[in-house]
Formats: C-alpha cells, structure tokens, sequence
C-alpha cells in the first residue's frame, strides 16, 4: 500500500480535493494507494459527500485535526504528503514532511520550487490531473527514483532544523 497524507486546512485555497482526486485516478490504475487528510475547514463536508458519492471510503480518510505528536507519526509512517495549495508563506508542512522521510507532492509556489530542488527532492505539481497522476505514477513505478528523491529530501531538510535558523540569526545579530 502506497500511503498519501494532506495537512492543512480544508479550503479552496489549499485544494484538498484536488489530493483525493490525485489518489482515486491513481487507484483506477489499479494502485494499492491510500490518503488520510488531517485538519478542518469549511470544505469538509463537501469532501466527505465526495468521498461517499465516489465511493472511496475503503481508501480516503479524514481524520480532522489532531495534535502535533500524531501528524509527526503521519509523516514517518506515510510515503507522500501532498499539498495542492494555490499559495504559501514558508510551507511548513513540505519542510516537516521532508524531514520524516514523507517525500512532498506540492504546487510549485512560494519557495516550493526551490525547497524540492525544481522536482528533484519531490515532485512538483502542475494542476493538470492527469498529467500530474502520471508523473506520479512515473515515481511510483521506480522505486530507485523514490528513495534517491526521499534521501535527497531527508539530508536538504536536516540542514534546516530551527538550530541552524537561531544560530544563523545570532551569527547576523553579532557581525
């Protein structure tokens, strides 16, 4: 089984239905695929309506909010986090997906692009459902290219802990 994880808010702006349509094309394929979405919003009844509508119970779960203990252990046990989102600040869940080895799946805004290395520590979505169901279809088919992409992202990601970020400022603050 192939494990997808959204986390973040259930809005327009963040396209989780976007993620679950990602997940039920892939499973048309024939792809033992899951997602479990994390967080509340003013989309989720819509999303479960989607859910029930399109019967994708048996591979499409929203589990709500839930604390910072559980979306870590979400990270490390799943193999993607997917973040559609039309538009980021610091996307803090690519980088925290990054970091547990949960290789992200996200639009290219904000700093995005260059967190994954222009598609090389992740993969970078264009919107295009079915080209971007085949570009992960492409990653799923080798697995090599997948765990070179999840090593790529666990060392990028490691070098960007809040250590770094405070020693980095303190270094600034003395010149």
């Amino acid at each position: 089984m192939i494990s997808f994880v959204f986390v973040g808010t259930l809005s327009n702006g963040k396209h989780p239905l976007y993620a679950i349509q990602l997940i039920e094309q892939l499973h048309k394929t024939g792809r033992k695929v899951q997602l479990t979405l994390f967080g509340e919003g003013n989309e989720r009844k819509m999303l479960e309506n989607y859910v029930s509508d399109n019967n994708l119970e048996t591979f499409v779960f929203l589990k709500g909010n839930q604390n910072q203990e559980v979306i870590k252990k979400a990270y490390i046990e799943n193999h993607f986090v997917v973040l559609p989102s039309m538009s980021e600040g610091w996307p803090k869940v690519v980088a925290e997906g990054m970091f547990w080895g949960c290789l992200p799946i996200a639009t290219a805004v904000s700093c995005v692009p260059n967190m994954l290395d222009y598609g090389k520590r992740g993969v970078l979505l264009e919107m295009d459902l079915s080209k971007d169901v085949q570009q992960i279809a492409l990653l799923l088919d080798t697995n090599e290219s997948y765990q070179q992409m999840v090593g790529k992202a666990i060392d990028w990601s490691r070098k960007y802990t809040l250590d770094v970020f405070e020693n980095e400022i303190k270094g600034l603050l003395q010149s």
